[in-house]
């Protein structure tokens, strides 16, 4: 065999093994023989078990549901038919096909998982084997499930949150009482037509409800200052509408009221459902998917056990690590392996809310507990009942905020900013940063007592420069991304471009990556990726007196972007896009290195 060829099927199949989408490739006897990493951690199914078999299937389909890559394999023989009937999506020119299902596994769990297969073909055009990958997106759609719950309950509110409508004929006895005032004043419209509404008046408003109910006025609004009666006797306030209306001759009054009560329930429960919405859809339009964390180094693999062990428990997990280094994607992987995986993670990022805002952000606000709190607000931790919450920087929190964030750990209960009622609550917490915590304790920036509840678990996220075996997984696995973003037709990475992407030190570490590989494919033609020279490299090992701190390489690097971009901040050519992140995030960002244009 061609030595060059030889090397380009060991790459192929090395790429293939340690990709981080799950992935088979069939022969055309319709034997595995490729089952990859992913694929067994997906299915619980080792190679070993299927290398040489037919029994792929198990790994993905039920018997009424055939796989894509064996119908590939049948379309050669008549079968396509069949084929377009299964896959949602087939390209019938270069035999490839899409589709997307729900599928159980082995041990019983059913997965959503979007599959794309195509077929491998020799000089004479004949099909000799097929690729099939899977990737779980059974988060996202669970979660696009309950954003459209929360939607309907949303309508629901809305539908029931109706007025009451009360007609009265010149006497101003009821004639017409409407489903929502049946509901409002607790009694059947046969029990209230053709009584006095003065029935239905609390007794202090009883003259000014005759004032209003005239024939000789126009329509009126009262926002406020009068209450009804149910039957049962209970005063409630309330705001209406008087207007007078002719029918068939008929003099009548209508009188359209709402409780201000129920408006106000509903607008707390509105309130939240638009919060969890924001969440929901958050998660739908994140970038990163656990399934989707690249690493074939060992130091990950260690971390990634970590992760699998502690994410089946409710301890407090935290994670350490310089910027940049994948830890809110390995807080979504510890997430999504919890059996709290059918509930939201809400995330807070500590550094960007003020600190007098922190607090109500965690734990909410009642009505009238600072300027501008016009009404009682939930916070994150409420929001997050029942799954998981994900406090990124968490050394930037307050001292106050420390305090109840400790109580909540340790007795799942707090109380709201300005409120005295206590919140039971059920929420993991995963906890994030890139500071050194004990030093803030010592120096009496941290409390103690909180650092060693969350220290329970600690997981040291390595920085890219300790897994450099990972680096040119990561170019290539963001190089498809972007180029597909950008509608480049780029392949592969230039030699020279790839040495080079190792030698380099990452003080952004893989974030800065990402964002060097978007840059260059902007920048390259054809399709060979080249990237441009770096400004530092591993080889040149700097004195201690020249080493800079973490904050000042992070300046830096923020600095050169904004220059590049011109100061631009917002958009798809501006400097938070080319960082990776939010443009409130980098505002904030600047901010507190003390960056502003000159």
């Amino acid at each position: 065999m061609n030595k060059n060829l030889l090397n380009e099927n060991l790459f192929v199949e090395h790429l293939l093994q340690n990709m981080p989408v799950s992935a088979f490739v069939l022969n055309a006897q319709h034997q595995v023989i490729i089952w990859n990493q992913a694929c067994e951690q997906l299915t619980g199914i080792n190679a070993a078990q299927m290398i040489g078999t037919n029994q792929h299937w198990q790994g993905f389909y039920t018997e009424q549901r055939p796989c894509l890559a064996d119908l590939l394999l049948n379309s050669s023989l008549g079968d396509v038919d069949r084929l377009y009937e299964q896959a949602s999506a087939f390209n019938s020119s270069n035999n490839v096909c899409h589709t997307e299902n729900w599928c159980l596994m082995p041990d019983g769990r059913r997965l959503y998982l979007v599959i794309d297969a195509g077929t491998i073909c020799n000089a004479q055009g004949e099909i000799v084997a097929v690729v099939e990958t899977q990737r779980d997106r059974t988060e996202q759609r669970l979660t696009m499930q309950a954003l459209f719950e929360s939607e309907q309950r949303i309508s629901s509110i809305l539908a029931s949150a109706m007025d009451a409508i009360i007609t009265v004929d010149y006497h101003q006895n009821i004639t017409l009482f409407n489903a929502a005032a049946v509901r409002i004043f607790r009694c059947a419209a046969d029990f209230a037509i053709g009584q006095s509404v003065e029935r239905f008046i609390a007794p202090s408003c009883a003259k000014l409800f005759k004032q209003f109910i005239s024939f000789d006025n126009n329509q009126t609004w009262l926002p406020e200052g009068l209450s009804a009666r149910r039957a049962d006797g209970e005063e409630f306030p309330i705001e209406a509408t008087f207007s007078p209306l002719e029918a068939n001759g008929q003099k009548l009054y209508t009188i359209i009221l709402r409780d201000v009560n129920d408006r106000r329930i509903a607008e707390q429960q509105l309130d939240r459902l638009q919060q969890e919405k924001g969440y929901l859809q958050e998660v739908i339009n994140d970038e990163h998917n656990p399934s989707d964390f690249v690493s074939g180094s060992k130091i990950m693999r260690t971390v990634l056990e970590q992760v699998r062990m502690v994410a089946r428990t409710d301890t407090p997990v935290l994670l350490l690590g310089e910027t940049g280094t994948g830890k809110e994607l390995l807080a979504r992987a510890i997430h999504e392996f919890s059996d709290r995986s059918a509930s939201i993670m809400v995330k807070v990022n500590c550094a960007v809310l003020p600190a007098e805002l922190i607090e109500s952000e965690l734990f909410g606000h009642e009505k009238g507990a600072f300027t501008g709190a016009t009404q009682q607000r939930k916070g994150r931790f409420e929001l997050a009942h029942g799954g998981s919450l994900f406090l990124d920087e968490i050394g930037e929190l307050s001292l106050s905020a420390q305090t109840k964030l400790l109580r909540v750990l340790q007795e799942q209960e707090f109380e709201r900013v300005g409120g005295s009622e206590t919140i039971k609550v059920d929420v993991r917490v995963i906890a994030a940063t890139n500071r050194n915590l004990l030093e803030e304790v010592n120096v009496g920036r941290f409390r103690s007592d909180l650092y060693y509840r969350l220290n329970v678990f600690p997981v040291q996220v390595p920085a890219l420069r300790q897994r450099v075996e990972d680096i040119p997984l990561l170019a290539y696995f963001f190089l498809p991304r972007y180029a597909k973003k950008f509608g480049k037709q780029l392949k592969r990475i230039d030699a020279a471009s790839l040495e080079q992407l190792k030698q380099y030190a990452w003080p952004g570490n893989v974030r800065e990556l990402q964002n060097v590989i978007e840059r260059a494919v902007i920048l390259s033609q054809g399709e060979v990726l080249e990237i441009e020279p770096l400004l530092s490299s591993r080889s040149v090992s700097p004195a201690p007196s020249q080493l800079k701190t973490l904050e000042v390489v992070e300046r830096e690097h923020i600095l050169r972007t904004l220059e590049e971009t011109a100061w631009v901040i917002s958009g798809l050519k501006g400097a938070a896009a080319i960082l990776g992140m939010n443009a409130n995030t980098l505002r904030s960002r600047m901010l507190k290195l003390g960056i502003s244009k000159k």
